[in-house]
């Protein structure tokens, strides 16, 4: 039992190392590629649509 809060408390140590070395986006940068993300997931929406109605269609005929 010992050895497991001691397994422990060393992940939490290596948690709080590593969460140091993170460098976190600036203002801009998160506004940026926030724009980029809903941007690149618009696209993929409306090119899922298209490729569901096509293949819809596509069925439509032939059934």
């Amino acid at each position: 039992m010992n050895k497991y809060v001691g397994k422990v408390g060393q992940y939490y140590r290596d948690v709080v190392s590593e969460m140091r070395k993170v460098v976190w986006p600036g203002k801009d940068e998160l506004k940026d590629l926030t724009i980029v993300v809903l941007t690149v997931s618009g696209i993929l929406a409306l090119f899922t649509f298209l490729v569901d109605w096509v293949i819809n269609a596509v069925m439509g005929l032939l059934l």
